[in-house]
C-alpha cells in the first residue's frame, strides 16, 4: 500500500459510511491538481498532489 494511502484508509476503516465530500484544484503554475477529502464536519481526513487526474480517479474508484 501507498504511504499516501494510509491515513485515508485509516479513516474509512474505521468510520464506514461516513459521508465525505472532496474538492480538486489545479495550479498551471506548478503543473499539478490539489487533492483533498473532508469528512462531514469538513475537517481535512486527505489531502494530496498529483500530476495528473487519472491517479485521482482511481482513489476516488477504490473508496466510492
Amino acid at each position: 500500500m501507498n504511504l499516501k494511502n494510509i491515513k485515508m484508509t485509516k479513516y474509512f476503516n474505521n468510520n464506514p459510511k461516513t459521508q465525505t465530500s472532496f474538492q480538486i484544484y489545479y495550479s498551471p503554475k506548478y503543473k499539478m491538481y490539489d487533492f483533498t477529502v473532508f469528512n462531514y464536519k469538513k475537517e481535512i481526513i486527505y489531502h494530496y498532489h498529483f500530476s495528473n487526474l487519472k491517479d485521482i480517479n482511481k482513489l476516488i474508484q477504490k473508496y466510492k
